[in-house]
Order: C-alpha cells, then structure tokens, then sequence
C-alpha cells in the first residue's frame, strides 16, 4: 500500500518560470524544471504519502519572482488511525512567502500588471552584451527592503540545489535579524535583459540566479599606533560608524544559477563579477567561500585561474626551479621548499618556488590560503614539460620523458605531496607508514587527475572547418570527478 501511496517528491515538484502571453491572456512559461533535493522540505527518502498523481507547481514571474503555488491530485488517502497523507500545503508554507498561496488568477493579473520599467533592486555594477541580450549583475544588501523580499521569494532554491542549504539573514525563530546584521549580507542577482514581447523597443529581465556575500570581522596582527594615545585610552566610534569598513572576508555564502541557464558563461560571469567587486575593496582582505561543491570549485578554480594568468604576470611567469637537487634517499623538503639531506636549522639553497614572493601575491589578491595553494600547484603542472605532465586521458602517443623532465616532475609533486601531508597529518598518523605512502600516493594520482580536468577546460577547443565549435564541445556539462581521493586533499 505505502508503494501505490508514496511518489517521488523531486518529480512531483516542478518550477517555472513565466511571462504575461502576447496575447494579453494568460502566461507563456519560459523554462520548467526539477530540484535537484527535496530532503530539507520533505525528509531524507525525498518521498511524498497519501497522494496519487501529485503534481506540485511552483511558479514564479520571470522578473520580480513573484511566486505562486499550486498543488493538485487525482487522488487522496484516507486516514487510518494515525496514518495519514503529507500535508504538502501545509509543509511549503513554512518555506515561502505568504503571496505564494494567493489564487492563481490574482496571481496571473499580478504578473500582467508589473510595470514595463521595472528593474532589479539594489544598484547595477556590471553589464556584458551578448548578442540580442545584455546580462545584468545587481547589488545591493539585505537591509534594503527590496532586495530582502526578492530573496524572500526565491531562496527556496538554495534548498533545492545546494546541498546543506539554508536561509540567511533570519534568526532561529525565523524572524529578521537586527538591520545592523542584514547589512552585512551583499545580495548579487543576475539577470538576463532581452526583448520584450509585449512591446516595440522594450526591455524585459529574466531572472538567472543569486548569490550572497556575508562580510565577517577578520583578526589583524595589532600594529604600534602611528600617533600616541591621550591616556592610553582608545574607544570604538560612535554613532553612524560603519563596520564593514573594518578589514573583514568575505565569504560566498550561497550561489545559484538555474538549470535552464547553466552551462552558457552564466555563472562565470557572475563570479567573476563578485570576485573583481571583492579585489576593489580596500576593507575587505580576503575571499573565500562556504562548503563549496564539486561543480563550484570547478567553476571557481577556473576563473580564479584565469584571473591569475591574465592579471598578475608574476603568477603567469611562475615555474618550477630545476636547478633544486633531489637526494635519492632520505631527502627533507622544508617550508622554505628548500630541499636538504636532513634536518637543519639554517637551510640554505635553491627554492622550487618562492614562497615568500607566492604569500605576498595570495595577500595582494585576497586569496585564501588553501585555494590559492591549489591554483600555484594547477598552473605549475600545467607548465611541466608535454612527455611528464597528466593527463585525463593518457595519449596512446608520449614523448619519451628526458631525465630533466623527470626531475621537474618530482619537484612538483613534492611541492604537493607536502601539501597534502601537511593538511592531513592527523589522519595520516593513524596509519602504519607502509599504508600512509600509499594513501598518500593514492590522493596525490587522484589530485592530478582533478588539475587535468580543469586544464582540460580551460584549453581552446578544437574549431570546425566552419569555423564554428561542434555542438558537443560548446557548453559541455561538467561532471564531478569519477575518483575519490582517500585522504582531502585540499
């Protein structure tokens, strides 16, 4: 009975989103989709009882997210005892706003009657033409009562599509916090502006995704005060004293582009904006970012590495130094990247890389520590010499590795293995030494794997003879990595 009774939640639920018809009459629906997880509103099984062709639609306008909800089947259990269908209704109310569950014609009037100069809340920062349509990065902050209802209304979505997702700027009671905290949110929303159907030389926004910023206080080394202190005394500023002004990260909190418009630059784009808005700003001494997943580190290595080799010619330029001996048994490389025959306390030689002159560009570009440790060690392979650099694929063809290029090799993975170590030193120690070099080894095969699939695409693809890229090499989705590294290795 439970099986005829119980349906996928993740299929019953779909989204959409949707535009007044030309016609005057109705809605045309732009795109519809799936979530990707329904665990945060329904339980872990992602199950939904008691309905038979549940069909659940959440629909929003495509331009102010107005979002309106609608749930139908052809068929209810009846209770028995304590068993009794889910209350679905009941169940989506305590994740969105109360204009959701207005009735579908006053909805329809609503989103037929949204002017045709509507914007987005908050300030435009960044525009990129693109054809026919202009994409559009607006910015503002929660404590600005436009941008907090547009994220009222979509952040359903950070549920959906990120994994451990939540709500921000609400305490546990779901109440706002205080103004002086919603200010410390920056919201980025992007939009896609296009022509708009309903009239000669209009414009209309199409809504793409979001991402929040949270800026937090960050802990600076003091430093002696440049002019004395009457009595020794120093207090805050009072009054209209803003605090963000401190030096603080800033941390991406939540980022979201929508499945219909993934895999066109999107989400690029809006990194990249965020990211060059973060560099700009004196009080801010470092990005980083919240439990990322594998499809956003990719995103983030990428243009993060992009960043790097176009803007700062001393990351570009870095190589690994040949000229560093490597013992043949018993070698020690240092924190220096010196490499010696055993501990000393005054190690002096050759470096691989120069870590100092490394620390001063993380700092310069406000990368954080870990981060930047991988895009050092991605674009010091990517400079490895063709018959010793890895490959996703291993060619059937190899140039034969000279002993130079060995050597390189071996000082890059040392540079990485110590790194790894390092990081994971505890784990490792609970291993006998045997099994810890494999382990070790074994993460240090799958990390290479990773930095040749993110090399992969940051190299030009193939052109057609039309000179055009073939379908299958333009936009490709990208897929997590089939190998799991044993020990993290980041």
């Amino acid at each position: 009975m439970e099986d005829e009774w119980t349906i996928d939640a993740n299929e019953a639920l779909t989204i959409s989103l949707v535009e007044p018809s030309p016609e005057g009459n109705g809605l045309n629906k732009i795109a519809s989709f799936h979530p990707k997880f329904t665990y945060p509103l329904f339980g872990e099984e992602e199950r939904i009882f008691g309905h038979k062709d549940l069909k659940i639609k959440l629909q929003y306008d495509v331009s102010d997210l107005r979002p309106n909800l609608s749930i139908s089947s052809s068929k209810k259990f009846a209770s028995v005892g304590d068993v009794e269908a889910t209350d679905v209704s009941g169940i989506m109310k305590d994740y969105l706003p109360g204009v959701a569950f207005q009735k579908s014609q006053d909805f329809q009037q609503a989103v037929r009657s949204l002017s045709d100069s509507w914007t987005p809340p908050g300030r435009l920062i960044k525009q990129l033409d693109k054809g026919d349509d202009v994409y559009e990065v607006w910015h503002g902050n929660l404590a600005d009562m436009a941008v907090r209802q547009l994220v009222k209304r979509i952040q359903v979505v950070a549920l959906l599509f990120i994994e451990g997702g939540s709500y921000i700027g609400v305490d546990a009671d779901g109440n706002d916090e205080p103004e002086s905290s919603l200010a410390r949110w920056s919201i980025y929303f992007l939009y896609r502006k296009t022509s708009n159907p309903n009239g000669a030389g209009k414009r209309k926004y199409i809504f793409q995704g979001y991402s929040t910023v949270y800026h937090f206080w960050m802990f600076q080394q003091p430093s002696p005060p440049t002019t004395p202190i009457p009595n020794d005394s120093w207090e805050l500023p009072r009054d209209d004293f803003d605090l963000t002004s401190l030096p603080h990260r800033a941390r991406i909190s939540q980022f979201v582009i929508l499945p219909p418009f993934q895999k066109k630059g999107a989400g690029a784009f809006l990194y990249d904006t965020i990211f060059g808005r973060q560099i700009g700003d004196p009080s801010i001494q470092e990005v980083t970012v919240e439990d990322p997943n594998e499809a956003f580190d990719l995103l983030r290595d990428i243009c993060d590495l992009r960043y790097l080799c176009k803007n700062e010619p001393d990351f570009a330029n870095l190589k690994i130094n040949p000229k560093v001996p490597v013992p043949e048994k018993g070698g020690i490389l240092h924190n220096n990247t010196v490499v010696s025959l055993a501990w000393q306390s005054n190690v002096a030689g050759d470096k691989i890389v120069d870590i100092d002159v490394l620390e001063k560009l993380r700092v310069k570009h406000k990368i954080a520590p870990r981060q930047f440790s991988r895009l050092v060690e991605m674009h010091l392979m990517s400079q490895l010499p063709a018959s010793v650099r890895p490959q996703v694929d291993s060619p059937e063809s190899k140039t034969r590795a000279s002993k130079e290029d060995k050597h390189v090799y071996t000082l890059w993975k040392l540079l990485l293995k110590q790194r790894i170590y390092r990081r994971n030193a505890t784990l490792l120690g609970e291993f006998e030494i045997t099994e810890r070099i494999l382990k070790l080894n074994e993460t240090v095969e799958n990390v290479e794997w990773e930095y040749a699939n993110i090399l992969e695409h940051l190299t030009p693809k193939p052109v057609a003879s039309n000179g055009k890229r073939k379908l299958d090499e333009v936009g490709a989705e990208i897929s997590p990595s089939g190998k799991k590294a044993r020990v993290e290795d980041a």
